[in-house]
């Protein structure tokens, strides 16, 4: 399992065009660190035949612009 790091994250922030600061750059290495290795395991399970044929339970919809966000 490969750890996030610093250089993962300025790379994923060029993808994006953003900018981050030092600090911030740091906490979002800590997080993805622990999401990226959860949403692969997930993933790897979800892949197996008894899981394929679940289907979300949350579904989500498309807002007409008039409907508008609350």
């Amino acid at each position: 399992m490969k750890k996030i790091t610093l250089e993962d994250v300025e790379r994923l922030e060029s993808l994006a065009d953003l900018e981050l600061d030092a600090e911030r750059r740091q906490a979002v290495a800590g997080i993805l660190s622990v999401w990226v290795p959860a949403a692969n395991e997930l993933s790897r399970k979800m892949a197996e035949p008894r899981f394929r044929a679940l289907t979300p339970a949350l579904q989500f919809t498309k807002l007409t612009p008039d409907e508008g966000v609350e």
